[in-house]
C-alpha cells in the first residue's frame, strides 16, 4: 500500500513540477485542449493547476490528509482520462502537457492506456485510503 501512495504521489509531483518548469508551454497546451478559453483563464490555470498537483502529491506521500489528497488525485486523473479520450488522433502542438512538452504529437492508445493506469492506481489507493482510515464509529 504504501507503495502505490508513494507511487501515485511521485506520478503528481512530477506531473506538476513538469509543468511548472515552463509555464508559457503549459497555457499554449491549454488553449490547443480548450480553445474557446480566454488567455488570461488559461494563464490563471497554467500557474494554479501545477501547484494543486505538486501539493496533492506531497499530502498523499506523507500521508496528511490521505483520504482526501487521494480523492482528489482520484478526481484529476478521471479529469485527465476524459481529456485524452477527447483529444484521442488530435495533434496538440507541445504534446499532451501531462510530463513535460515536446514537439507537435499525435494522442494516441499510449496516451489513453497509460491515463487509464494511473486512474486504476488513483482507484486503488484512493479505496485503500478510505478504507484504512475510517472513524471507529464507522468500523
Amino acid at each position: 500500500m504504501i507503495f502505490l501512495r508513494l507511487l501515485l504521489a511521485g506520478i503528481y509531483i512530477y506531473a506538476g513540477g513538469s509543468k511548472l518548469l515552463n509555464l508559457y508551454l503549459f497555457k499554449v497546451t491549454i488553449l490547443a485542449y480548450y480553445p474557446f478559453l480566454p488567455g488570461m483563464a488559461a494563464l490563471l490555470i497554467a500557474i494554479v493547476f501545477p501547484w494543486l498537483e505538486i501539493l496533492s502529491g506531497l499530502a498523499l506521500g506523507v500521508n496528511w490528509q490521505g483520504k482526501y489528497s487521494s480523492t482528489f488525485l482520484l478526481l484529476l486523473s478521471l479529469f485527465f482520462l476524459i481529456q485524452t479520450l477527447l483529444n484521442y488522433s488530435n495533434v496538440l502542438p507541445y504534446g499532451c502537457g501531462c510530463f513535460g512538452f515536446s514537439g507537435p504529437e499525435k494522442i494516441t492508445v499510449y496516451y489513453i492506456m497509460r491515463d487509464s493506469l494511473i486512474m486504476l492506481l488513483s482507484s486503488i489507493v484512493c479505496f485503500r485510503e478510505w478504507k484504512a482510515n475510517k472513524l471507529p464509529a464507522e468500523i
